[in-house]
């Protein structure tokens, strides 16, 4: 069929104008074909704008950047990880401390403390631990000079304490006791305070301590002028010349003194008691191990006996347990035998029992006086401090002058 000069005229000039052909070409799509969703096309030509490798080409971070955010993340990893161990090693040691030097007893309740408040100072105990078999026969009276001890738990001690005889003999009379020095005992790296220490000394027995201590430079002198008791004072505080010192004083005997210890936290007897065995233990190996002539000897069955007898003095009986506040009283009489008695606030005693071997006492004290380590450094110094006061006056004239 020969086509129309009209359609003719229409083709040629459509190949003339290329925009003209392909509008031609839509309008003789069907309208169906723009209500469709096509595919993108693909190609070199395709639009790009907003594309994913437009958006990679434009935000992709350089090698350099990519090098230094990976380094600096790897550092702050290690940060943490360094951060998060050391957490967990403080907490580690923390707790574990607490729980080898915290012995907590039941809080009493409102009841009892009521009961508490409204009572009168006589305490009921239960029965007494074996070894005692002799009613409490000691007596401590607080209404005097009270001397601060520098930590608020236990605030301060008494100046001067009244023992009865401390024997298992009943006794009519009072011995007044004078305060050395004082300190405070901590453990750990923390510096947890575990109890408040201090060491007494019978009145009438100042001027025994008095000339030995002179005796130590001087061996005619009755008092010491300040050069020499500074001499003196190096001496004490030295680890090898203090012990051997110290030792040698106790030895001789003659000496009524007492330690007081009062826990700043809730303890108990056999803990003490652990303490106590750990410094006996050191002290013999050390004063075993002395040479020219200076050494002890600790292994007879004397002394086997005498720490079975001690260990034996904090277990069972009624009071195992050991509340913030309460005292323990170690007393070391003129022969050196030793007795261990707990007194509550209130002012009620009971005698735990007691050591007769001179060296078992003998050894404790040097655990709070001399040697390389002592329980309480603090308490050393202030007994150094309160025994050099002591000579500077005259023998036998200081116990005249206790406040």
């Amino acid at each position: 069929m020969k086509a129309s000069p009209l359609k003719s005229l229409l083709s040629r000039y459509a190949c003339s104008c290329p925009s003209i052909s392909h509008q031609s070409r839509l309008l003789r799509q069907p309208y169906a074909r723009f209500l469709s969703t096509s595919r993108p096309r693909q190609g070199p030509f395709s639009s790009s704008y907003g594309s994913s490798e437009l958006l990679k080409r434009r935000y992709q971070p350089s090698p350099a950047s990519v090098q230094l955010s990976a380094a600096e993340r790897a550092k702050a990893i290690r940060r943490m990880k360094v951060s998060l161990a050391g957490i967990i090693f403080c907490a580690a040691c923390m707790f574990g401390v607490v729980s080898h030097y915290s012995r907590q007893i039941p809080e009493p309740t409102k009841q009892e403390r009521q009961q508490q408040s409204s009572s009168s100072n006589i305490t009921k105990f239960d029965a007494l631990p074996s070894t005692a078999g002799v009613s409490p026969d000691t007596h401590i009276d607080n209404d005097v000079q009270q001397i601060p001890t520098g930590t608020s738990t236990i605030p301060t001690f008494p100046k001067t304490i009244h023992l009865s005889s401390m024997s298992d003999s009943p006794a009519s009379d009072e011995q007044e006791y004078q305060l050395i020095g004082l300190g405070i005992r901590t453990v750990s790296f923390l510096s947890i305070q575990v109890y408040v220490v201090g060491l007494y000394i019978a009145v009438p027995d100042i001027a025994t301590l008095q000339e030995r201590l002179t005796r130590v430079l001087d061996p005619v002198a009755t008092t010491l002028v300040p050069g020499e008791r500074s001499q003196l004072k190096d001496i004490l505080l030295d680890p090898e010349k203090g012990e051997e010192t110290w030792n040698q004083i106790l030895k001789d005997g003659n000496l009524r003194t007492a330690i007081k210890i009062v826990p700043t936290r809730n303890t108990d007897l056999q803990h003490l008691r652990d303490g106590f065995m750990r410094g006996i233990t050191a002290r013999t190996k050390h004063l075993e191990g002395l040479g020219g002539g200076k050494a002890e000897r600790f292994s007879d069955d004397a002394f086997g006996a005498a720490v079975a007898q001690f260990k034996a003095i904090w277990g069972g009986g009624a009071r195992k347990n050991v509340p913030k506040g309460d005292t323990l009283l170690l007393t070391r009489d003129a022969k050196g035998r030793m007795a261990a008695w707990i007194e509550d606030k209130k002012g009620a005693s009971v005698k735990l029992g007691g050591v007769e071997d001179e060296r078992l006492s003998r050894l404790i004290w040097l655990g709070y006086l001399g040697g390389k380590t002592v329980s309480s450094e603090g308490a050393r110094q202030s007994v150094v401090d309160g025994v050099v006061e002591f000579v500077e006056r005259p023998v036998g004239t200081v116990a005249t002058q206790v406040v």
